[in-house]
């Protein structure tokens, strides 16, 4: 299996083997379950989907709802699927309960969430602008301000994507290389070194780190 789907339950700190206090995040995986598969004779392409969190069978709409009578599966609110092998796939069965213990301690994971929302905010707080002016010389009521943002006449328009005031947050952001400081296969926790994006009870999803992976590849392909 390629990775989790969790829940952000929030932070705290743990002592680690050296003595040194380690502040991390604590992420619960205790639902996840296989809920569906794809094979490469019906869908062209191998992988497993797995299912989050428990819900009632009157918040699902018929898609979804239709989607889990179909594959025998228990009910779940969060779906995710991860592409693997067609070998790796065989060894995982409709219904089985996908646990902690994927993951081993001290080993780098890549940590996907959706950003806290912050609403419209202005150039300094969403893109971290010093002000356009500063405190002295009598400027009024522009210190916070982008500045100018034409070229004159030439080509008297403002290019797309400029650095603007607007919506800040709620986007989805991975974290790459976090290390795993424990995990408690007993009660579905994961406690990774330091934060994940998102806010308390939001979703995540756990990956094995992709820069491990392909560093792994380069040695055996040099090696070869």
């Amino acid at each position: 299996m390629k990775g989790l789907i969790g829940k952000k339950v929030g932070m705290t700190q743990v002592f680690n083997d050296e003595g040194n206090l380690v502040p991390v995040t604590v992420v619960d995986v205790n639902t996840c379950q296989v809920v569906g598969k794809r094979t490469p004779e019906k869908d062209k392409y191998s992988a497993v989907t797995l299912g989050f969190g428990e819900i009632r069978e009157k918040s699902l709409n018929k898609a979804k709802l239709g989607f889990f009578k179909k594959s025998g599966a228990q009910l779940r609110r969060h779906l995710k699927e991860f592409r693997v092998s067609p070998e790796e796939a065989a060894g995982f069965n409709v219904g089985d309960a996908v646990k902690a213990d994927l993951f081993a301690k001290g080993q780098l994971v890549d940590v996907t969430g959706v950003t806290k929302g912050r609403g419209f905010q202005g150039v300094m707080k969403r893109w971290k602008f010093k002000g356009s002016q500063t405190a002295t010389r009598g400027t009024h009521e522009y210190r916070r301000h982008p500045g100018a943002i034409g070229q004159r006449k030439t080509p008297g328009r403002v290019y797309p994507n400029k650095k603007l005031p607007g919506h800040y947050g709620v986007e989805q952001v991975t974290t790459q290389n976090l290390t795993l400081v424990d995990v408690d296969v007993e009660k579905g926790l994961l406690l990774i070194k330091g934060t994940v994006a998102g806010h308390n009870d939001g979703i995540v999803i756990i990956r094995p780190s992709i820069k491990v992976a392909l560093r792994e590849q380069h040695k055996a392909a040099r090696t070869k």
